[in-house]
């Protein structure tokens, strides 16, 4: 039983890859499209290089909540519906160190998508609600 768990829980940590492009720019994504892959998101990492994030891929569109637990850089958030329309976005969200303190951020539309990518890159990259990123999933 165990064996298994482990098995599982390595194979869990597998990412497929996949691009977002927006304005000419292109962002090399890590898939979460499973609830063990959610859960640990970007915990633990030193960081991201500039044109990395990762996309988290939800079973339909919903109010998903983010929180920053276990992370040591900050990031920005964007959410997006099912068409990759950008229905939400949290520039410059700050890791929290204790679960009974932490700050979750949520949009205030409906999102399939969620792309985490570092502090400040959103802003550059000009996105803004009701702009449309084109994903590439498993590339």
């Amino acid at each position: 039983m165990l064996t298994k768990l482990l098995y599982w829980f390595m194979r869990s940590r597998r990412y497929r890859k996949g691009v977002v492009s927006y304005g000419g720019n292109r962002i090399s994504v890590e898939i979460a499209d499973t609830f063990a892959k959610q859960a640990l998101g970007l915990m633990h990492r030193e960081g991201i290089g500039s044109d990395e994030g990762m996309l988290f891929v939800f079973g339909r569109e919903n109010q998903e909540s983010i929180w920053i637990m276990d992370m040591k850089f900050g990031i920005d958030i964007v959410w997006m519906n099912s068409a990759g329309k950008v229905v939400g976005i949290e520039e410059g969200a700050v890791p929290c160190r204790s679960i009974f303190n932490c700050k979750t951020y949520a949009p205030s539309a409906k999102a399939k998508y969620v792309l985490e990518i570092n502090s400040g890159k959103a802003k550059r990259l000009g996105i803004r609600i009701g702009e449309t990123l084109l994903l590439r999933l498993g590339a």
